[in-house]
């Protein structure tokens, strides 16, 4: 539990992400694009989180649904490594991207401890 320990109690503390507008934009972008309509209900969640004019988006999702989401961003993150995606294509660099789910990790840790 020293790993975590300034993870706040889970008990009080919903599972939250939290995103920059342009990665948060691309994923919805990307799991309505998506020919299993299995990922609009996700995209739809976040959708209804983000509000115009934010730089940073704090998504408030039931951990399967997080669980989901943090791995589309992982798939995200191997098109950036094979090469098929870009900075210039989405508005956002491979970095912001890794940011975003070591900042979740850091603060929340693994999803499977809730």
């Amino acid at each position: 539990m020293a790993r975590y320990r300034n993870r706040p109690n889970v008990m009080l503390a919903a599972p939250i992400v939290t995103l920059p507008t342009a990665i948060a934009r691309y994923l919805c972008a990307d799991l309505l694009a998506r020919p299993d309509p299995a990922w609009h209900p996700l995209a739809h969640l976040v959708t209804a989180q983000l509000f115009p004019g934010s730089l940073r988006h704090t998504l408030t999702l039931p951990p399967s649904e997080l669980n989901e989401l943090l791995g589309v961003l992982l798939e995200i993150s191997i098109d950036f490594s094979s090469g098929t995606l870009s900075a210039e294509m989405c508005g956002f660099t491979h970095a912001d991207l890794h940011e975003a789910i070591d900042v979740h990790q850091h603060h929340y840790g693994p999803i499977w401890d809730y």
